[in-house]
């Protein structure tokens, strides 16, 4: 194997995992169906009224979006904090379509199949997170994207009902379970037309 075929591969098993990982936590995020089920399996929307909620829900996916503003959002902490990720998420997007463009320019039918098994084995591992997600949450995951302490909630901002620690455990069990679901798909469909 040249050192161009391996940097294509390299290339292409990046993008694959970034892009069947990113496609799923869209849906998570730019969309509010998945914050509005989770106001059903914890008590804090009910704290605030489930109305409130909603509206807070759909004001957030939009802003997201750049569809919108955060009215109901009152804390400027919590403004800046959402700006930050919303930022975070605009070079998520930039990133998957690069990783697009990427597998179109390194595609091959073989090496997607045995990413795509490598990566399902990769991403399900990942649930090891979930019996310690409250010390990750704390002491990695923020740290790591923040340079500052915007993301601790309390009882004056919205996202503090709307989006609890817990919201955030069954988002990243969801993205595991989707992105591993893609990855197999990719890996059978991929094997079946082999034969």
């Amino acid at each position: 194997m040249t050192g161009s075929n391996i940097i294509k591969g390299f290339i292409l098993f990046i993008s694959l995992l970034y892009l069947t990982f990113y496609i799923p936590m869209t849906l998570t995020f730019y969309l509010p169906q998945w914050m509005e089920l989770n106001c059903g399996w914890h008590n804090r929307c009910e704290q605030i009224g489930n109305e409130r909620a909603i509206k807070g829900i759909n004001e957030l996916a939009s802003y997201f979006r750049h569809q919108g503003e955060l009215n109901s959002f009152l804390t400027q902490k919590e403004k800046l904090h959402l700006k930050e990720v919303r930022g975070i998420l605009d070079k998520m997007f930039f990133l998957g379509l690069l990783s697009l463009v990427m597998i179109s320019l390194t595609y091959n039918r073989q090496r997607v199949s045995r990413y795509a098994l490598i990566n399902a084995v990769i991403i399900i591992t990942l649930l090891i997170v979930l019996p310690f997600f409250g010390t990750f949450w704390r002491e990695i995951f923020h740290p790591l994207l923040f340079d500052n302490d915007l993301w601790m909630n309390n009882k004056y901002d919205l996202s503090f009902y709307i989006m609890p620690r817990q919201f955030f455990k069954y988002t990243v069990a969801l993205l595991i379970i989707l992105s591993f679901s893609i990855n197999i798909a990719l890996l059978l469909g991929l094997r079946s037309k082999n034969k």
